[in-house]
């Protein structure tokens, strides 16, 4: 049996304890650090997320609300105050509606109704008057018929008609054409028009003829090659009927009144109409415009429709299937009461599809022309206000109750 003497082993492993620590190597002395160094740097506070709303009254929700109560009280004058309103305006409108003059004259029958050799009475169903002074006007108006032997359309001609005016119309005096029985809103003939054609852009035919949604695919191209310009069927419709400058005093003729074609159309169309980028040899007129353009276009006379105002009127189709659309005016001085004839140069049928057509001669207003439509709604709105108004009450005293009364609560019953 070995004995081990465990003082020998304990002075052993202190002895090699102590070679160890003799042989590693001291840590190198640091040198003195000056405190000094730090007592200019700034302290930065580390910033601590707040998720708490400002403390305003939005974040706070401590905006001041209203909370009406809805009485009889309170109720009732309201609906009086805005059945007076509706009333007052309702009254205005129509009053500055009945005080607006004017004169309607279809001629679609001209070539076929009216006398060739002399004037005859125009019948009772193709003229319109009205004169907010002069309640029993009933001076019939007169039309003649002007053949021409050199034209084989079906519409041809001259159409003169005379009219009389029993008062002076005030300035400005415009003068429209109207289409009744035209259905301009058709989907597929309000969507056939280029509007890069219109912006005078050098279109090709893939974007005239394949654009999605506005497009002239119906009528994009002639047979020869040419692209129509303008085209789409807006344009290939265009009434063409020609207006004179001037209505004809039958009396005396050194009282004629002057009109003009400036000025009928909304001053921004002008930045969306431009002349076009086309050479004439690149195009053909719409196969409707063979009457004002027989031989295609030319060097001088491709139409600058930047200019051409009557072209722009068309080319903003009518929401319904009767619209007038201006195409004459004079802003400089009224219409002297007097016996006038104006002369219509007849190209655009309409008897095709029993429409008809006819010269609107009317004077401006505050509200525009002679319509007592909205002046009409108006009263009826305020009737209506009124009416709810007086419902109320007489419900409220015959069997109204006391506003807040507990006892009204269910379960005081």
């Amino acid at each position: 049996m070995v004995n081990f003497d465990l003082s020998q082993v304990g002075a052993t492993f202190r002895k090699k304890d102590k070679e160890y620590k003799d042989s590693a190597p001291l840590p190198e002395e640091e040198d003195d650090i000056d405190a000094s160094e730090f007592e200019d740097d700034e302290v930065v506070p580390k910033k601590i997320k707040n998720r708490r709303p400002r403390e305003d009254d939005f974040t706070q929700q401590r905006l001041a609300a209203i909370n009406p109560v809805l009485t009889p009280n309170t109720v009732v004058p309201i609906y009086l105050v805005i059945a007076a309103v509706f009333v007052i305006v309702g009254g205005c409108l129509l009053a500055v509606s009945t005080k607006v003059d004017e004169i309607t004259l279809y001629y679609q029958d001209c070539v076929t109704a009216a006398p060739t050799d002399d004037f005859g009475d125009m019948p009772s169903s193709h003229f319109q008057f009205y004169f907010h002074n002069v309640k029993n006007f009933n001076v019939t108006p007169q039309w003649k018929f002007v053949d021409d032997p050199n034209d084989d359309f079906s519409e041809r001609g001259t159409c003169q008609i005379r009219f009389t005016t029993p008062k002076v119309i005030k300035k400005s005096v415009y003068v429209n054409y109207m289409l009744e029985k035209f259905a301009a809103n058709h989907r597929r003939y309000v969507l056939s028009f280029s509007e890069d054609q219109l912006r005078g852009e050098h279109a090709s035919y893939d974007l005239v003829h394949d654009s999605t949604g506005i497009n002239c695919k119906p009528l994009a191209r002639s047979s020869n090659g040419k692209l129509y310009y303008p085209c789409g069927l807006i344009a290939n419709a265009m009434f063409n009927d020609s207006f004179p400058m001037q209505l004809i005093n039958v009396t005396d003729n050194s009282q004629n009144y002057d009109l003009t074609n400036q000025g009928i159309n909304w001053h921004t169309d002008r930045q969306r109409f431009k002349k076009t980028k086309y050479n004439y040899t690149e195009i053909t007129p719409p196969p409707f415009w063979e009457k004002s353009f027989p031989d295609g276009y030319n060097e001088t006379n491709v139409p600058n429709i930047q200019e051409w105002e009557e072209f722009q009127n068309w080319m903003r189709p009518g929401a319904f299937d009767k619209s007038t659309k201006l195409i004459r005016k004079n802003g400089n001085s009224s219409l002297p009461a007097g016996e006038y004839e104006i002369d219509i140069g007849l190209h655009w049928p309409v008897t095709e599809f029993n429409g008809k057509k006819a010269v609107y001669i009317t004077h401006g207003s505050s509200i525009g022309g002679r319509n007592p439509f909205l002046g009409i709604v108006y009263l009826i709105g305020g009737c209506i206000c009124c009416g709810m108004a007086l419902i109320l009450l007489v419900c409220w005293l015959f069997s109204g109750r006391k506003i807040a009364d507990p006892s009204s609560l269910s379960w005081n019953k």
